[in-house]
């Protein structure tokens, strides 16, 4: 039947000790791969002339990944053909190893049996799991050094499903039904319509979606759509912020002039996330650290148990209904997801689930920005009884705190200025200034 290759079966021992010997020569040389050579022998000549002439050499496969996107046929499948390669092996991957060789021997030399780690994805997640632990006092930090090539790496990976081959085959079945991979001529939006389609998603994928989302979340310089939709706003108005601190930056700066539908829309995505799972908000997951443990402490153990769901926002409606117990720090976080949900409220899962019925019914050609004053001027027709709690629940955040009003603090935002720049926000302070300045006007 044909002469193609048998994939079904190994390679002997010997041919496997040379085929390593050779995927390690070229991880150090890209210029033993006489195949690469010759397909990619226009795009090096455009692009890649200093990194020819440059006495280490693995920079030319770092300068043909860097051109990814342009690339086509033999070329672009040899690239891919090295990256692959690479996820069995750490060490067939130059960059890494010469950057990050001391930290795998320190941290992710064996797993918890003993076992050696190997693949790269392995190696990448363990170092990644130690930068978010404190550094053991008698063992060296991650280097920066390795800090940038492990960032590198895992922009690479979230900038091409085919180099995850756990989230591959954890939505194997996702990706044939609800996101094919066929149907995106950007394969970067395979991410965002998994994303989007969250519910629809197998339990699998939904895991493994989630474990992507949450390191973008705390480092968005892996977000490849992120960077790219938003190269604008970032360069312009955030390019001081570092960490999880650019995407509270751009939310903070999305109306402004220069920021692009197309960045709104990824932004507005990541916001919803943030409002429906805590852990996905890293601001409010480290100012709330102590508040949550303390007052949200059977909303944790129902999701442990999972007869709750945190997708749909159940610790920030935990924090909402201990608004008046919570920290000072934690406050100010949980201020800022009120007053986004205020012009936007489907950003608040529990609100838009419970009362979708009444804003249909009462509210159905009110902008997204007046729909909480609309329910509250509706309270009294509202059918549901879930929803009638989430109005009372509006109805006392907006007298805690006037920005909560989008009509109040529309209305009175040059008499607050004025009459009460110096009052602080929260606790009703700002409101009261109003009540008592409203008194004199009347006398």
């Amino acid at each position: 039947m044909g002469d193609g290759p048998n994939h079904g079966e190994k390679l002997s021992p010997n041919c496997a000790k040379e085929m390593e010997h050779h995927a390690k020569m070229v991880s150090e040389d890209v210029r033993n791969d006489y195949r690469l050579m010759k397909a990619c022998k226009e795009p090096i000549s455009r692009n890649c002339k200093s990194e020819m002439r440059d006495k280490y050499h693995g920079n030319l496969l770092g300068c043909l990944e860097d051109q990814k996107p342009t690339l086509k046929g033999s070329c672009l499948k040899h690239v891919k053909d090295l990256q692959l390669v690479s996820l069995f092996d750490y060490k067939f991957n130059n960059d890494f190893l010469m950057m990050c060789s001391g930290a795998v021997q320190t941290y992710c030399k064996a797993d918890d049996y003993g076992r050696e780690i190997k693949k790269k994805q392995d190696v990448m997640y363990c170092l990644r799991n130690q930068l978010t632990q404190p550094t053991p006092k008698n063992k060296e930090p991650i280097s920066d050094e390795c800090k940038n090539q492990l960032r590198a790496e895992f922009l690479k990976q979230m900038s091409d499903l085919d180099l995850d081959p756990q989230l591959l085959t954890a939505c194997a079945v996702d990706l044939k039904d609800t996101c094919r991979l066929d149907g995106f001529d950007d394969k970067t939006q395979v991410m965002e319509c998994l994303r989007k389609n969250e519910l629809k998603l197998t339990p699998s994928c939904k895991d493994k979606v989630f474990v992507r989302e949450v390191q973008q979340a705390e480092d968005p310089d892996i977000d490849p759509v992120l960077q790219k939709s938003c190269s604008v706003a970032i360069s312009k108005y955030c390019s001081d912020s570092k960490g999880d601190e650019l995407l509270s930056c751009l939310e903070n700066n999305q109306h402004k002039s220069g920021v692009t539908h197309d960045c709104k829309t990824t932004l507005r995505l990541r916001m919803l996330k943030e409002h429906s799972n805590y852990l996905l908000n890293i601001g409010l997951r480290k100012s709330c650290k102590d508040d949550i443990k303390m007052f949200c402490k059977s909303t944790l153990e129902g999701i442990k148990k999972g007869t709750i769901q945190d997708g749909r926002g159940a610790v920030i409606s935990c924090l909402k209904d201990n608004f008046d117990k919570i920290s000072i720090e934690c406050g100010d976080s949980m201020t800022t997801i009120l007053e986004q949900e205020v012009v936007d409220y489907k950003l608040d899962p529990v609100l838009s689930r419970f009362c979708a019925d009444d804003i249909e019914a009462s509210c159905p050609d009110v902008p997204d920005d007046q729909v909480e004053a609309c329910l509250r001027d509706y309270i009294m027709v509202v059918q549901s009884e879930d929803c009638t709690k989430q109005v009372v629940r509006l109805i006392t955040e907006a007298h805690g705190d006037v920005h909560l009003d989008a009509l109040l603090m529309r209305a009175c935002q040059k008499d607050i200025g004025y009459l009460c720049g110096r009052v602080l926000p929260g606790k009703g302070q700002i409101i009261e200034c109003l009540q008592v300045n409203i008194m004199y006007f009347r006398l």
